[in-house]
């Protein structure tokens, strides 16, 4: 369920219980303290969600940069030497490159 509508939902349910306890003249402090909880809960879970969400583009992000810096630049190095390699192997094997 989305976020906002589970916030609205349940504040509106706890004002659905609020309002007959003070048309009746009831004590509304203890449903207060039993409520506040729970709507401090809703919106703080809506608000941690939305932080899991940049959190994970943020990883995203920085695994395409770690990849595009460390590993283009290990993948160069590994070419650089298979090709220094190479090239010595070759010289070796054939006396006319000398």
């Amino acid at each position: 369920m989305n976020d906002k509508l589970m916030q609205v939902l349940v504040f509106a349910i706890c004002v659905a219980g609020y309002v007959p306890l003070a048309l009746k003249g009831a004590a509304t402090a203890e449903y207060v303290t039993l409520i506040g909880p729970v709507l401090a809960v809703v919106i703080l879970q809506g608000r941690l969600g939305k932080q899991d969400d940049v959190l994970e583009s943020q990883d995203e992000k920085l695994d395409t940069i770690t990849h595009q810096t460390n590993g283009v630049l290990t993948q160069r190095i590994n070419d650089a030497v298979a090709e220094g390699v190479k090239a010595a192997l070759t010289s070796r094997e054939d006396p006319d490159t000398r």
